[in-house]
């Protein structure tokens, strides 16, 4: 076999390019370092690209945790803020009411604003101080950002989640 012209081109690269490195780090546990799904730190991964959970702890009650969030951003966002709810709830709820108000039914307007749901979702998460985050943005056009919400007990992290959006659900259907 002739040898090629450039000599260099048939070493193997020793080290991924930058951008693998990074990528690669945001899929681990920043706990234990093994690759997101090897692990059972992994509370949610959530796909901002398509607006999906995709895996965690979480998966398990992902339709009960997006009931609570849909029913709590068609509330007012006054009742949310008075309640405790956060910024990004609020936001959403906000962003909703004025979809609503415009003549969109309630579907249309979570459906509109479905990433920013899932955005307010991933902020709620982040606001336990037991939860670490790494992501993975969009390379290309084909590839989705994900992001990978991190725990030593991610079951327990859900667990609180649901309690403060049922008793957020609570209070906001009492007033």
């Amino acid at each position: 076999m002739p040898a090629s012209a450039y000599p260099d081109d048939d070493l193997p690269e020793d080290d991924p390019p930058e951008d693998e490195d990074e990528e690669q780090a945001a899929g681990r546990c920043p706990l234990c370092e093994m690759l997101a799904g090897e692990c059972d730190h992994l509370v949610a991964s959530i796909d901002l690209t398509y607006s999906e959970l995709v895996a965690g702890a979480i998966f398990a009650q992902e339709r009960m945790v997006l009931d609570l969030m849909e029913h709590l951003v068609l509330s007012e966002p006054e009742a949310l803020k008075a309640a405790g709810a956060g910024p990004a709830l609020e936001q959403v709820a906000a962003l909703v009411r004025a979809e609503t108000e415009d003549g969109a039914s309630a579907g249309d307007a979570i459906s509109m604003h479905y990433p920013q749901l899932m955005g307010a979702l991933s902020h709620m998460l982040q606001e336990d101080e037991d939860v670490a985050a790494t992501a993975i943005d969009a390379s290309s056009e084909e590839d989705s950002s994900v992001e990978h919400l991190w725990a030593r007990q991610p079951e327990w992290i859900v667990e609180r989640l649901m309690e403060r959006l049922e008793r957020l659900t609570e209070e906001i259907d009492e007033t």
